[in-house]
């Protein structure tokens, strides 16, 4: 195995992780544990099963308590780095360990008041037990949280607040302790109260617990009352105060310090109402967690293949995304969808899409529980750089550039070079379906892994990684014109020093205006560049927002110009101490422009708003649209995110007026039911706006159009063609107009991704890009790609008055992300065809990486804008070339 570690890292080098001089060297853990009946018996056994697993020392003592560790699984101990300072090492940490998602979960069996519910053979008796087990705490929660009353039956959230002081001296003490043991930074997934307290029965006697916590009240009656029956010598307690039950990561730093508490916002069915009944955290909620192991984005399960969490996390500058996951019922079988292409459309794609995300560490827990399954491999991932970068493969997969460590599986794979993929995937489903419960496939040792009931792995990945790189600028040396290409050499469009990215183009006549994001110390500032000579050079940038240098973060700008020349420039700050839209225009050409207006002045304090876009109408006219979140769900009082668009006529901008009203969500999606990604286009009083949204508890788009300039909306249209009972993760459509005048016909272009339904015979396509026309027509896969495992992200669109539309995109056909383009005629009609596909990045930096295309085209030019990484940190590129030649 450290074989396998030295080899792991050497791949990461010669992916281009060689990271600059500054960067700091982390080691990053994935810890995996095994379920076993006896782990969950008591708090003694729950942390002898951690903390043997972490440190290979204390496995004598698991076997004194009863507990099982895989023969030969690695551990953490012996192979941190540590800190730089042991005297301080909350500042001074070098190495993070991921565990899984619901282990703190796996607590409520423990003790005397969990031993009839770990006797159930079934969950919905185990969840009986319980029940009855903590009557006494729930009568408590009961009278502090009235409204708890009223959730539906099972009474499990209140349960669940009623397992605080077990979740709490269970789970969390030993996460905090190991976080302390091993001077590391510490994620580790709970289900619980949201916040609770330490009530004591004498702050003169009280000793703290691992992490520190204070008491914070005397009340030795309530300790009595919470705390388990067998502990009636423990002098405190934990008390829920909050009747929100969550599914969360908490982050620990070395001292064992809870820093960060971060819940998941989307629910896998178990976790709804009806079965474990937990609250969904906030849309906008999920940020940035600041460590000297790097900024963290933590994406429990679901959160990892949800858009706008993974779009937001990205937008915060997130280095390490953290995917905690207990991947229930996704197993490996004969039949149905293959689990590991399903987790490939996850947190490793990601770290393909976005450009902040550098690593992936997916840490899983495995095994089974009652009816519950889980076999998932665990995986580090580092994002693909250089021109070959190599990378492992997960279960019946090709390699994957960037995946630098996964667990190995109960059985080899590939077995043999010649075996084909229908007969690898048949093969390794056959010995899958024996490590399920029930299977009647004994293990003859608990501690050999194996193709057996619960023989799963176990284990613990490490991999070294280089986090806060600050990439020296280093100005390539211009390429010569791609032989065959129509695209002019890559140059940066306004040279800096500084990050750049979001980038958005407008034209009009011969000019050019480019808006963009450019980060100034710890602040993202909207820039905007104008070209008069069709795109050749582009002046020195303004600032259009009006706001002071470095006060706020702005992002997101959306830039468009009008038949007169007004330029509307839109984005969103946190200037009113929330992220509000704003929208401002020029009427000089974009030299200057005027005070910044609130796309919605009537929208209530407190609310927020993302991704605004803008597109002129008229003379001094445009149409507005926004995600805003004023909306409320009823089952659980917390904001939806919905779309809302806004007509502009000078400096007035009218009522906003609320868009994706479509039809009622289905069950699943009652109080997950969120927009996002919302775009517009318009040609005179032509006007589309398309969004993705979750009303089907999955990801699909959606458009509607207006004749009026935007004053009102024809009834929705969805346009992902996926059938109902296929799960798709649409994402980032941009709607265009294409033809002139009143023929002009509406189309979107849009990232898909679509369970396959058999897997077996057929490895899950990648993301694909696809434009698909507004009123009705087919769908066509612009990319290439075809039904292979490729992946593509990020289209931009643009419609051409000869009916034609261009399409680029962003392609990791190869690993690092290029930039092409696609031109298909017939776009808006009943049988659109790609006509041809050129690539616009000439490749800068061997293996560089290049993200999110912006369009926009002149009379005499087509302009690519992109973000390059190609000089150091990202700056914005573009090409250009002649339209007929694109054509």
């Amino acid at each position: 195995m450290r074989a396998v570690a030295a080899l792991t890292l050497a791949l990461a080098l010669a992916s281009g992780l060689a990271a600059a001089a500054d960067a700091k060297r982390v080691r990053i853990f994935a810890v995996g544990p095994k379920i076993e009946p006896q782990w969950i018996a008591s708090k003694e056994a729950f942390r002898a099963k951690l903390l043997g697993l972490a440190d290979a020392r204390l496995r004598r003592e698991a076997v004194a308590a009863g507990v099982t560790i895989q023969d030969g699984a690695e551990d953490v101990a012996s192979r941190l780095l540590g800190p730089t300072d042991r005297a301080r090492p909350a500042a001074t940490a070098r190495d993070l360990i991921a565990l899984p998602e619901d282990l703190g979960l796996l607590a409520a069996f423990s003790g005397q008041q969990g031993e009839t519910a770990r006797r159930a053979t079934d969950i919905t008796t185990a969840i009986g037990g319980l029940l009855a087990t903590y009557s006494p705490q729930s009568a408590h929660y009961a009278l502090r949280f009235p409204e708890l009353a009223g959730r539906p039956f099972p009474p499990t959230r209140l349960l669940a607040i009623a397992l605080t002081d077990t979740f709490a001296h269970v789970a969390v003490e030993t996460l905090a302790e190991l976080a302390d043991r091993t001077d590391a930074y510490v994620v580790g997934g709970v289900n619980m109260a949201r916040e609770w307290r330490i009530v004591c029965t004498s702050r003169a006697d009280y000793v703290p617990p691992p992490g520190g916590e204070p008491c914070a009240k005397e009340d030795p009656a309530l300790v009595a009352a919470l705390r388990a029956p067998e502990d009636v010598s423990r002098t405190y307690a934990y008390e829920a105060t909050t009747p929100d039950a969550v599914n969360m990561a908490l982050v620990f730093d070395p001292d064992g310090r809870i820093v960060s508490r971060q819940v998941k916002a989307y629910l896998t069915p178990v976790e709804l109402a009806g079965s474990l009944d937990l609250k969904p955290g906030l849309v906008s909620g999920l940020r940035g967690v600041d460590t000297p192991v790097g900024r963290l984005g933590i994406v429990t399960s679901k959160d990892a293949w949800m858009p706008d969490v993974t779009a937001k996390l990205d937008q915060d500058h997130v280095e390490v995304l953290v995917q905690p996951e207990f991947f229930v019922g996704d197993t490996i079988r004969t039949s149905g969808p293959w689990a590991p292409d399903i987790i490939r459309a996850s947190g490793y794609s990601d770290v393909l899409r976005h450009p902040s995300m550098h690593t992936l560490v997916l840490p899983e827990l495995t095994g089974n529980l009652f009816g519950f399954s889980a076999d998932n491999q665990q995986a580090i991932m580092v994002k693909p750089r250089g021109a070959r970068p190599a990378g492992a493969s997960l279960l019946g997969q090709t390699p994957q550039p960037g995946l630098v460590a996964v667990s190995p599986w109960v059985a080899p794979d590939p077995a043999t070079p010649d075996e084909t993929l229908p007969a690898r995937r048949t093969r390794l489903g056959a010995i899958g379906e024996r490590l399920l419960p029930g299977s009647g496939v004994r293990c003859p040792d608990p501690a050999q892994a194996g193709a057996c009931e619960n023989g799963h792995v176990e284990g613990v990945l490490a991999h070294d990684v280089h986090v806060a790189q600050t990439r020296p600028v280093r100005r390539q040396r211009r390429k010569p014109r791609r032989p065959g290409s129509p695209f002019t050499p890559n140059r940066p469009l306004s040279p800096s020093r500084r990050a750049q990215r979001n980038v958005s183009l407008a034209a009009r006549g011969r000019s050019v205006w480019a808006a963009f994001e450019e980060r100034r110390g710890r602040r993202d500032q909207i820039v905007l560049a104008r070209s008069g000579d069709d795109g050749a050079r582009f002046r020195r940038p303004v600032r259009p927002t009006g706001r002071p240098a470095g006060a706020v973060d702005e992002w997101w700008p959306s830039v468009s110009v009008g038949p007169d020349g007004t330029v509307w420039c839109a984005w969103q700050d946190r200037s009113s101490g929330v992220w509000r839209a704003y929208i401002t225009r020029s009427t000089d050409g974009g030299r200057t422009f005027g005070p910044p207006m609130p796309v919605d002045e009537r929208a209530p304090s407190g609310v927020q708003q993302w991704k605004p876009q803008v597109a002129a109408t008229g003379a001094g006219r445009a149409v507005l649209t926004w995600i805003d979140e004023r909306g409320r769900f009823s089952g659980d009082d917390l904001p939806q995110s919905e779309v809302r668009a806004a007509t502009v006529e000078g400096d007035d901008v009218a009522p906003s007026v609320r868009i994706d009203d479509g039809p009622a969500p289905v069950p699943l999606a009652a109080t997950l039911d969120h927009a996002w990604a919302p775009s517009v286009a318009a040609s005179g009083d032509r006007v589309v706006v398309s969004w993705i949204d979750f009303r089907t508890y999955d990801w699909r788009v959606w458009a509607r159009e207006s004749s009026d300039g935007g004053r009102s909306f024809a009834a929705a249209r969805m346009l992902t063609e996926a059938p109902a009972q296929d799960e798709a993760l649409d994402d980032t459509p941009r709607a265009a107009l294409v033809g002139s005048g009143a023929s002009s016909r509406a189309v979107v272009a849009s990232t898909r991704w679509v369970k396959e339904p058999d897997g077996q015979r057929t490895v899950s396509r990648g993301y694909d890009t696809v434009l698909a026309p507004v009123d009705g027509g087919a769908t066509v896969q612009v990319d290439g790609h075809g039904a292979g495992p490729e992946s593509t992200f990020s289209p931009a669109v643009l419609g051409m008055r000869s009916g034609e539309a261009l399409v680029a995109w962003q392609d990791h056909a190869h690993g690092p992300g290029d930039i092409s383009l696609a031109r298909v005629s017939g776009a808006a009609g009943p049988a659109p065809r790609v006509r041809r596909r050129v690539r616009v990045d000439d490749g800068g930096r061997a293996g560089s990486n290049q993200w999110r295309p912006a369009l926009a085209a002149t009379r005499r030019q087509v302009i690519v804008a992109w973000e390059d990484e190609r000089d150091g940190p990202a700056q914005i590129f573009f090409a250009r070339a002649k339209p007929g030649r694109v054509r």
